[in-house]
């Protein structure tokens, strides 16, 4: 992350704004704000005039209009030092800040720009910078000055959208922005108990337009058609998926407003998708949160972080995942984590780096699966195809020796099987037992789990080592069941893990193939790859692995798994492939073959040593009984 720029001085607040658009000058200081605001309704109030002229400068900028007509409503102020104390006054005019004023403009360009291709926009916010009442205020402005125009307000439970005193909820918002309109601005029987302002309805009889609300269930606004549709506290909504692909068609202008709650939400995934235009509207841009403003960075990961004395003094007396959720708008240190973020971010800071080759791997043409018992048996690498290729699933971050991995050391290839239907990843792990240093990475979405049994072959004999063979263990939950009956079944692959039965001082190996993830056995497994991250002991340079075991996330049941499962069952968390379980099923490795002795090594083909080998095999032939000895010649 870059050093983050902070213009200098903050807050700079003009003490009379001059609008862009319409020329008009704003008192910004609030005493003057107020009286200038009493004046102008006093001369407007009996002039047809000034009132007409006014309404066209309020529909021509929706910034002008809320600095002088809207007022807004809140509990507590902040003091210089950071504490909070109890607001002098609730009601209060709406004097915006300068972020605020940029997200007007970008309302007004995402829905009225000529050459917006996406109009949707998310709103990436901290806790207290007004981001619904800006939301609102857009809605409602359209509603006033814009003829014929249908806006729906979505929230996650009906008493958000519209419950009377709940100044939460949407429609309460509303309902107080008319309370302060003047009469020649509002239209008639709109205010509460109106005949134009009913349940979860407001109308304005002037123009046509109208504002409905819905509680977000996943069928909301299917088959609606609206101009702007407002998705408040999206990231806490029960099914996102579906809310967003129903709201797509159903609106020109999806507005996305939320605090965030951890990571595989809809709105996180969302967020990050580079699929909307996401608007920051942080802490620091707040005129008292971010008084005396600075930047620090992290001495190992390189990270910067914005702080404040608000900033201090809002981390001393909140939870980490508080300060995740409301203030740093943190997807993944709001939910509920498995890894240390710490943890993750030093592994990354100090040992993540870039693949140095990438490689394509497979049986050559024409090799049967019939012949698989006999090439592990031979360790026939001459059977196998390696290439090199940019995009090649097989990553790999060793020198490699006469074209392979380093063949005086062991491997272990931890596996992680998918059902190879594009939904995750199909992962083989590779690491080195004596440096304890992840070499290597397969990860295909497209390969199905007999498929991925020829490819593991494949790796196996290419990758070889002092034991001849790597040693395999794979998750045997859902696919890696048919991929464990090739290896061991069918194939008689020899170094593979077996399951232990728990229990006792000494757990004995069973007959089973395979680790079986039951909910115990996966806490346990990822509680000690947690602390080899945290501790020593195994090095990862895979950044992308690393990524995903920050998407960890404990499930509400008890179930531990990647947060983009969080709206699946327990039985597909269980079936999902990825990286994490299988860099994980890489460490603890003491079951594999011990090597020593006689190493059978296997030479690439018609390199020196393979040509020595031949030479040396020949030799030994001839001495060798070919036929039956004859005790009566």
């Amino acid at each position: 992350m870059p050093k983050p720029h902070l213009p200098e001085p903050f807050p700079h607040i003009a003490s009379v704004w001059t609008d862009p658009i319409t020329g008009f000058k704003v008192p910004k200081v609030p005493l003057k704000n107020l009286q200038w605001r009493e004046k102008l309704l006093k001369e407007a109030e009996s002039d047809k005039g000034l009132q007409g002229e006014l309404i066209s400068a309020c529909s021509e900028s929706i910034s002008y209009w809320v600095n002088a007509f809207v007022w807004t409503y809140h509990q507590f102020d902040v003091n210089v030092d950071g504490t909070r104390r109890m607001a002098d006054h609730a009601d209060v005019p709406f004097i915006t800040w300068e972020v605020q004023d940029d997200l007007f403009n970008q309302f007004v360009t995402n829905l009225f720009g000529e050459d917006v291709k996406d109009r949707d926009i998310l709103v990436n916010k901290s806790r207290d910078m007004g981001a619904s009442w800006c939301c609102t205020a857009f809605l409602h402005w359209l509603w006033l000055f814009r003829p014929d125009k249908q806006m729906l307000q979505l929230s996650r439970t009906e008493p958000y959208v519209d419950q009377t005193g709940n100044m939460k909820a949407l429609f309460q918002k509303n309902d107080y922005i008319n309370l302060w309109l003047p009469d020649w601005m509002r239209p008639p029987d709109c205010l509460p108990g109106g005949k134009n302002r009913t349940k979860m309805h407001m109308s304005n009889v002037w123009n046509g337009s109208v504002i409905d609300g819905e509680s977000t269930t996943k069928h909301a606004a299917s088959g609606d058609r609206r101009l702007v549709i407002l998705l408040d506290e999206f990231a806490k909504v029960e099914h996102g998926g579906e809310m967003r692909s129903a709201t797509r068609d159903a609106g020109l202008m999806r507005i996305v407003n939320s605090t965030v709650a951890g990571p595989g939400t809809e709105y996180s995934k969302w967020k990050n998708s580079g699929q909307i235009k996401v608007f920051s509207l942080m802490w620091w841009e707040h005129p008292d949160k971010g008084k005396g403003r600075y930047t620090v960075q992290d001495a190992t990961t390189g990270m910067w972080k914005i702080r404040s004395p608000w900033y201090d003094s809002e981390e001393a007396v909140r939870s980490p995942k508080e300060m995740a959720r409301e203030v740093d708008a943190e997807d993944n240190e709001a939910g509920e984590m498995f890894f240390s973020p710490g943890s993750i971010d030093k592994h990354i800071a100090l040992f993540a780096a870039k693949p140095k080759s990438h490689m394509v791997i497979d049986f050559k043409f024409g090799v049967a699966n019939d012949h698989m018992p006999d090439i592990i048996r031979r360790r026939k690498l001459e059977s196998v195809l390696v290439r090199k290729n940019s995009k090649g699933p097989l990553r790999l971050w060793a020198n490699l020796i006469n074209g392979r991995l380093d063949q005086t050391k062991s491997y272990i290839i931890g596996i992680d099987l998918s059902k190879g239907q594009s939904a995750s990843n199909t992962v083989f792990s590779v690491k080195c037992r004596e440096t304890k240093v992840k070499v290597a990475e397969w990860a295909d979405a497209r390969t199905p789990p007999y498929e991925a049994a020829r490819i593991a072959v494949a790796l196996a004999i290419w990758i070889g080592g002092r034991t001849g063979l790597p040693y395999l263990k794979w998750e045997n939950n859902g696919p890696g069941w048919d991929f464990g009956r090739y290896m061991v079944i069918k194939w008689a692959y020899p170094f593979y893990y077996r399951s232990k039965r728990p229990g006792s001082v000494r757990e004995k190996k069973t007959k089973n193939y395979g680790w079986n993830s039951g909910r115990r056995e996966k806490e346990e497994l990822l509680r000690e790859y947690d602390r080899v991250l945290a501790h020593g002991g195994y090095i990862n340079p895979s950044k992308e692995a690393l990524e995903e075991a920050r998407q960890y996330i404990d499930f509400p049941d008890g179930s531990i798994g990647p947060a983009c499962l969080v709206e699946e069952n327990s039985a597909a968390r269980k079936t999902h492939g990825d990286r994490v379980i299988a860099d994980a099923l890489t460490i603890e490795d003491a079951d594999g073959p011990k090597g020593g002795g006689k190493i059978n090594t296997v030479y690439p083909h018609k390199t020196a040593a393979w040509r020595k080998k031949q030479l040396m095999d020949g030799r030994k032939s001839k001495h060798k009984w070919n036929k039956a000895f004859n005790f009566g010649s």
